[in-house]
């Protein structure tokens, strides 16, 4: 798994989200095989233009190198390959990528987003990763976090909008309701801001998967205090009624068939989806 060192590691993340940048990739579609996407079906013909946001390493980061990698980004190329498509990955916040995928500004949105009900009526959803929300604090856990409670009368940093977000104002609220102290949730414009934050001591800690968090945790300079809060799937996003949507969904159940998807997730100690990778637009099977 790669590794960034230091609090540099922090901030070359940080510095690779602009408000829109765009990343075409060298690797060039294949030339033996037909895309069944055209150019009414795509952002850009021959091109499959995947959102992300680029702060969530080892999932999706930018390198020293200015290079955006990580377990989705590897998974959004084959994607591309097996679609006969050049993949492209626009890193920007969180927040605009709905809008945008909605737009056909991109054709997908490759960034971990949670799946939710209320998630599935604006755009198409193709479940294929779980995960659940965790809490990253500084070494040695100053503040003694080990369990839900003891997050009450803590500060704690997370991406706004978002699942994690949502379930850390759940929590907020449920602590008010019974009379303790209170939880603030600060919120921020991206992960990486979040982690500056908490090495700055403005923090608590901070909420994100846990495969962010346990990375982190290589570093040495934080620690997972809490792991498996609301455990849910993870989706690709799509515009409603997209052709694309259909056919990444039909790749991935193939990776998943042939090996590819199993081995990319015991790679980077992910648990994938065993339900049906399909596009789902309403509650999932449980």
């Amino acid at each position: 798994m790669r590794k960034l060192m230091g609090i540099a590691a922090v901030a070359v993340v940080a510095a690779g989200l602009t408000a829109c940048n765009s990343s075409p990739e060298s690797a060039a579609a294949p030339t033996d095989c037909t895309p069944t996407l055209g150019a009414s079906d795509l952002a850009e013909e021959g091109v499959l233009t995947m959102a992300t946001n680029a702060t969530l390493p080892p999932m999706q980061y930018v390198d020293p190198n200015g290079d955006v990698i990580g377990m989705r980004v590897d998974l959004g190329k084959e994607i591309a390959k097996r679609l006969c498509l050049t993949p492209k990955f626009v890193n920007i916040e969180f927040e605009a990528q709905i809008p945008g995928v909605q737009a056909g500004r991109w054709d997908m949105i490759d960034t971990g987003m949670f799946y939710t009900p209320a998630r599935a009526e604006t755009i198409d959803l193709v479940p294929y990763e779980v995960q659940a929300v965790s809490i990253s604090v500084p070494s040695g856990n100053p503040e003694s976090i080990s369990s839900v409670d003891d997050l009450a009368g803590k500060t704690i940093g997370v991406e706004a909008p978002g699942y994690e977000f949502d379930t850390l104002t759940a929590m907020a609220e449920q602590f008010a309701t019974e009379g303790k102290p209170a939880l603030t949730v600060q919120t921020f414009k991206t992960n990486a801001d979040a982690y500056q934050a908490l090495s700055a001591g403005q923090l608590d800690g901070t909420s994100i998967v846990e495969s962010v968090t346990s990375f982190y945790q290589e570093d040495g300079r934080f620690e997972t205090a809490i792991g498996g809060i609301n455990e849910a799937p993870l989706a690709m996003g799509f515009a409603k009624g997209s052709k694309s949507s259909a056919e990444v969904a039909r790749v991935l159940s193939e990776m998943r068939s042939d090996g590819y998807l199993p081995d990319l997730f015991e790679q980077y100690d992910v648990t994938g989806y065993d339900g049906d990778i399909a596009v789902s637009t309403g509650p999932l099977d449980s």
